[in-house]
């Protein structure tokens, strides 16, 4: 993923490349080495299963109130 920095970095060289190119002053773009990427590595997480939750139960039913048309 590209970060913001070597997006404004690419665009600073584009404009001035072509600012310089106008005056006819041809830049190559300097070759950079990139550090090799390191190498992934894959992590498992185990995880035991949960014990089922009993739900405990109202002694008396909820009751909803009746909807009020405004």
């Amino acid at each position: 993923m590209t970060t913001l920095t070597e997006i404004v970095a690419a665009a600073v060289v584009h404009s001035s490349t072509a600012a310089l190119s106008h005056f006819g002053v041809l830049v190559e773009p300097a070759q950079i080495a990139q550090p090799a990427p390191a190498p992934v590595v894959e992590h498992v997480v185990a995880r035991t299963p949960r014990p089922a939750e009993k739900l405990a139960i109202c002694p008396r039913p909820h009751v909803r109130p009746a909807m009020v048309h405004a």
